[in-house]
């Protein structure tokens, strides 16, 4: 299993146990947790509301991403939090 470090965190675990948040090669659409099929530049983040709430305090996503992130996409990422 391919190990992945959390950007809010920076702990390393499995990729599997992470959420994955994917900028498009071609569309430079935001995806969280895309197939493996799709093709871009990838951030993780741990299922932990403080890492998510460190990485978007930080603006770690935008840097690493390289793009500005919605407000509609944080909400989803939280979503699955709270799920």
């Amino acid at each position: 299993m391919p190990q992945r470090k959390c950007i809010g965190c920076e702990k390393i675990k499995n990729s599997a146990e992470m959420i994955r948040i994917m900028k498009t090669h071609n569309t430079q659409e935001l995806l969280i947790n895309p197939d493996l099929h799709n093709f871009g530049r990838s951030s993780y983040l741990c299922y932990n509301i403080e890492c998510i709430q460190n990485a978007l305090k930080r603006k770690k996503l935008q840097r690493t991403l390289k793009k500005e992130i919605p407000v509609t996409v944080i909400e989803q990422i939280k979503n699955l939090i709270d799920n």
